[in-house]
């Protein structure tokens, strides 16, 4: 099973910075970090709580029992993620290489499937448009050389505005101006775009829509820093409310 890199946002389900002329940003607000998001359904509430080492995330926790997410970085860039579930056992392993200049090369996720450790992997490439061409391999959790598919990533304003591929469905993503919740974590903009997903680093989603349907959708209502304080979500059915600490 595939898994969100990060719960921000809305939890977007929720995985997760800079500017537009009205994101609000400064001195003071590029030193804040979120540090916990209270999220309230028709199944109740619960709590995911955010730990750091200076701007590196160390860890997400999630009250409710569900898989934890823990961060190793390399210098300044996450090169794994963790999910474990509250016993410790690991569920899903995500391993992140970089090129010379810093941007992703690969991407490879690891995970029980059937009692099995199964691979999957993308390969990039970056185009001078600034697009990205992504080459998709599965395969068992040693080597990914299975063929996948193909697909292009492209951007505005730094985070991802549309995914076409071959092999999984595309989406296009609208965002708002505001300052995203992770836009001071080290490292998350570098692997905002991997897994056949985009999740918005700099500003906030509003809209997820793959073909004619609308995946999900975000409302904010925002600090004075200009960082959303809450939101009211709709992810793929499900409807909640998420408030934000910082």
């Amino acid at each position: 099973m595939k898994k969100i890199l990060c719960l921000f946002g809305a939890l977007s389900m929720v995985l997760m910075s800079s500017c537009s002329s009205d994101d609000s940003s400064s001195d003071a607000s590029d030193s804040i970090l979120l540090k916990k998001v209270v999220l309230t359904g028709t199944d109740g509430k619960s709590t995911v709580n955010y730990k750091y080492n200076g701007n590196k995330l160390v860890s997400v926790i999630d009250d409710s029992g569900e898989v934890n997410m823990y961060y190793t970085y390399t210098g300044d860039l996450i090169t794994k993620i963790e999910f474990k579930f509250p016993t410790g056992e690991i569920e899903q392993t995500n391993s992140f290489t970089y090129s010379a200049d810093g941007k992703l090369a690969t991407f490879v996720r690891v995970e029980k499937e059937n009692d099995e450790l199964r691979g999957y992997k993308e390969v990039y490439t970056y185009n001078a448009n600034g697009t990205i061409s992504v080459k998709s391999y599965g395969g068992d959790d040693k080597t990914q050389t299975e063929e996948g598919g193909t697909s292009t990533i492209t951007f505005v304003s730094g985070d991802v505005s549309e995914i076409t591929s071959t092999n999984s469905p595309n989406h296009k993503y609208v965002y708002d101006a505001k300052n995203n919740a992770a836009k001071n974590v080290l490292g998350l903009d570098k692997i905002s775009f991997v897994d056949g997903e985009g999740t918005g680093v700099f500003h906030n989603e509003v809209s997820d829509t793959s073909g004619a349907t609308v995946w999900s959708t975000y409302s904010y209502t925002y600090n004075s820093a200009g960082y959303p304080e809450k939101s009211v979500d709709n992810v793929e059915g499900l409807k909640y409310t998420s408030e934000y600490f910082y």
